[in-house]
């Protein structure tokens, strides 16, 4: 009995010992857990625009009367012109008009010569003389408005391009911009003053600039949309089609994946790897575009 009660203990003991010992080994081979965030690819905001004029006036070749016509057309099709810049001149047959308002111009400077003998004006003579100044500048406004009546002539109320349509309309149309719009959605990521990449359509990349964005918008399909517009250095053709990327921030990285304001830590294969950054923070997040890339995982403290 004695024996038996010795055999029971030892397996007891034995078993104890098994235990403990695979309890041992699987803590030993137990790997730490860590909370991650996963990198995602860098976001840029893209939108569309399209070349066109800033301004766009109306000058018109067409005669204002049936006694008027056209005298000559100074600039051609596609010419860029200065502002006050002549681009037709008119003609209109007003000699009648004319010769009588020069017979009265005369006749009240007679008039005038003749009060201004007198030395010694009276206070009758002093009256006719201010009618007859008075009179007389009338008469030379009027003369005036004849000649140009007469001689009619058209500049160019902006600079910019002139264009003559095939229905025979003429326009000044201003410096070429490229107009686009945005919605509510992302008004925000539209900012004046804001540098941007315009996508030419041959793919070519060149800097541009956001110059101005509506403050009222206008509504479609129940959902508000704002134009804006881009400058840009070069000279784009009226019309062209681009594309108007943001500067990409880079790598958003969070707040709490990042010590002592530069170092985060990849996780690899379980791992920790202290890694070094050129960090920027805006608002409650960091970016980077160097030495991550998307999907890489980081250990969030």
């Amino acid at each position: 009995m004695k024996k038996i009660k010795i055999v029971i203990w030892g397996i007891n003991v034995v078993l104890v010992a098994i235990v403990i010992f695979l309890a041992l080994g699987k803590g030993n081979g137990t790997e730490p857990k860590y909370t991650t965030y996963t990198v995602k690819s860098q976001s840029t905001n893209y939108f569309t625009g399209v070349v066109q004029a800033d301004e766009k006036n109306t000058v018109s070749a067409e005669p204002k009367s049936t006694d008027e016509v056209l005298a000559s057309t100074q600039v051609t099709n596609g010419q860029r012109v200065i502002k006050g810049q002549t681009i037709f001149t008119f003609y209109e047959n007003m000699s009648g008009e004319i010769n009588s308002v020069n017979l009265e111009i005369r006749q009240i400077n007679l008039s005038i010569q003749e009060v201004n003998k007198n030395t010694t004006k009276s206070a009758d003579d002093q009256i006719e003389l201010a009618k007859d100044q008075q009179g007389l500048a009338d008469a030379q406004d009027k003369l005036n408005k004849l000649n140009k009546q007469q001689n009619r002539v058209v500049t160019a109320p902006i600079s910019g391009t002139y264009y003559k349509d095939s229905e025979g309309n003429s326009y000044i149309y201003g410096n070429p911009v490229i107009l686009g719009n945005v919605n509510e959605f992302s008004l925000d990521k539209v900012k004046v003053g804001k540098d941007v990449t315009v996508v030419k359509n041959n793919g070519k990349e060149i800097a541009g600039t956001y110059s101005q964005k509506d403050a009222i918008p206008y509504n479609k399909a129940a959902v508000s949309y704002y134009h804006f517009q881009v400058s840009t250095e070069e000279t784009l053709p009226y019309g062209m089609h681009v594309q108007i990327k943001n500067k990409s921030l880079g790598y958003k990285i969070p707040a709490s994946a990042v010590k002592d304001e530069d170092t985060v830590y990849l996780l690899k294969n379980n791992k920790k790897h202290k890694v070094i950054l050129n960090l920027t923070k805006h608002g409650n997040d960091y970016y980077t575009k160097e030495d991550i890339k998307a999907g890489d995982k980081l250990v969030l403290f």
